[in-house]
């Protein structure tokens, strides 16, 4: 009898052994499979926010090369000697262009968080610098343009080889940026193929 009450309390015990142990395994997987559930939504939302990103910031880019190239043309083009009407015309094409720049930067805010996805190169510092280079120079530009038009005739001369140089220092400067834009939007280009396994 006694060896029945203790087979009993054996089978008792190893069957609530064998429950917790169940319980705890089913615990155990539940908690890895909802943690990998977890893992893979994280993944797939960070993946979808960097999509977007990256798609307003081929937009945004693409929009400012075009502005950024027809600058250029715009101010090689002003630096052969024309006359009022057409200085006139295409200060109004730079300010247009200027203009649509500061509506691109206004309305697509998601153009400045390229960084936290891609290693750009024209980070928001590099680009408040550019800008703030671009306003430096053009500004020489206007004062030359003020100087010359108030200069005695002996004086043009100087200043037309002054205003010269800043076109050509502008222009270059514009190149710059154009080819670091170019370089970036190859940089999420590669960066968005390798996410997706396609390089």
């Amino acid at each position: 009898m006694e060896d029945n009450s203790t087979l009993l309390q054996v089978s008792a015990y190893s069957g609530l052994i064998g429950a917790l142990l169940t319980q705890a395994l089913i615990g155990l997987f539940s908690y890895v499979g909802d943690k990998r559930k977890s893992d893979t939504e994280l993944k797939k939302t960070y993946r979808n926010k960097q999509v977007d990103i990256a798609e307003n910031f081929y937009y945004v880019t693409g929009e400012k090369m075009a502005i950024v190239k027809k600058n250029i043309g715009y101010w090689k083009n002003y630096n052969n000697s024309r006359s009022e009407k057409s200085l006139n015309f295409l200060n109004k094409e730079i300010m247009k262009l200027n203009a649509y720049m500061q509506k691109l930067d206004a309305e697509n805010w998601k153009y400045n968080l390229i960084s936290l996805y891609f290693d750009v190169s024209l980070t928001n510092d590099l680009m408040i610098a550019s800008n703030l280079k671009s306003k430096e120079l053009y500004l020489r530009v206007l004062d030359l343009t003020d100087e010359i038009k108030h200069a005695l005739e002996e004086s043009k001369g100087d200043l037309y080889q002054l205003y010269t140089q800043t076109i050509t220092e502008m222009c270059k400067h514009y190149e710059e940026i154009y080819a670091k834009m170019a370089n970036d939007m190859n940089v999420v280009k590669s960066g968005l193929l390798t996410e997706f396994g396609l390089k």
